[in-house]
């Protein structure tokens, strides 16, 4: 059986000269090698000029068909603006025998203006050539050079899942780590409670430190050593203090140790502070002073400290 052959020499209908395209931007397309064979790999490429301060962004992968491309290169400015060129260079692959025409790419650019543009490549025209040397008495071509044949590296290939292994099993171990650490922090039993004897403390040494006593603001003192007293006796009794009034807290702790407190001077304590947060109640300086005073003395007798 004979086999029919085809063998054309490339035609490109660009000259290998700068083609205008647009007003900013100029293209010249050199094609090699000057023979193209079906299956065998050939470049396209586009040396691009334009003006200082122009932003071309060339397609990535541009259409090419019916030539199939295989990669393309950029030798693009590192700082966009600054050159006057770039080259692009296409490998393609042709996978049929005849006439074949790469279209024309677009191209968007922004001139130094800032004004955006389009423009297009030159259509270059190909003529690819089949794989026999002689149409009319078809003979096989001389062979070729040698092609280089791709084995795989087994061994690298085991290292290479084994290290992967490796990773994802490290990794999952961190994970689980992490996750028991979070569920024993979760699980921690909380801090045993701060006693109210304490707390109350420590907010009368805040109040006091705020100079209320100083600057005569008596309305605002006693609105906060009646909380810390009320808060502080429902913390030692067992019932929410601050939410009563007076009357609710005094019927709380009838009946409770409260040490070396009475109940007529901790009724007057609570009264007084009553008065002056919402009736408006000027106290004596002497009084005013003494609501801090009194306050620790509440809780000192309460908690029987000296």
């Amino acid at each position: 059986m004979r086999w029919l052959a085809l063998f054309v020499i490339v035609l490109v209908t660009p000259a290998m000269a700068d083609t205008p395209v647009a007003d900013d931007l100029s293209f010249q397309v050199d094609v090699a090698p000057s023979s193209i064979v079906i299956g065998k790999r050939f470049t396209v490429r586009f040396d691009i000029r334009y003006a200082k301060g122009t932003r071309v962004y060339f397609p990535e992968s541009p259409a090419t068909r019916p030539l199939l491309l295989l990669s393309h290169q950029r030798d693009t400015p590192s700082v966009v603006g600054a050159a006057e060129g770039e080259t692009h260079t296409l490998e393609l692959l042709p996978v049929r025998p005849g006439a074949v025409v790469l279209p024309p790419i677009e191209v968007p650019y922004v001139d130094p203006s800032g004004a955006a543009r389009v423009a297009k490549t030159p259509e270059v025209r190909l003529q690819v050539g089949g794989t026999l040397g002689n149409e009319v008495a078809p003979e096989p071509r001389p062979a070729g050079t040698p092609v280089p044949v791709r084995v795989p590296n087994t061994a690298l290939v085991i290292a290479l899942l084994a290290l992967g292994a490796a990773i994802v099993a490290a990794g999952a171990a961190v994970l689980a780590y992490r996750r028991y650490r979070a569920w024993k922090e979760a699980h921690r039993p909380p801090p045993p409670p701060v006693p109210p004897e304490q707390r109350a403390f420590e907010r009368l040494a805040t109040i006091e430190a705020m100079g209320l006593v100083e600057a005569k603001d008596f309305e605002r003192l006693a609105l906060l050593v009646s909380e810390v007293v009320r808060e502080f006796l429902g913390g030692r009794f067992g019932f929410s203090g601050v939410d009563m009034t007076t009357f609710e807290v005094m019927q709380h702790i009838t009946g409770q140790d409260l040490g070396r407190l009475s109940m007529v001077e901790l009724d007057d304590f609570l009264s007084l502070c009553d008065l002056v947060k919402f009736a408006r109640y000027t106290p004596t300086e002497s009084d005013g002073v003494g609501l801090l005073r009194r306050a620790r003395e509440i809780v000192e007798k309460v908690c029987g400290v000296a």
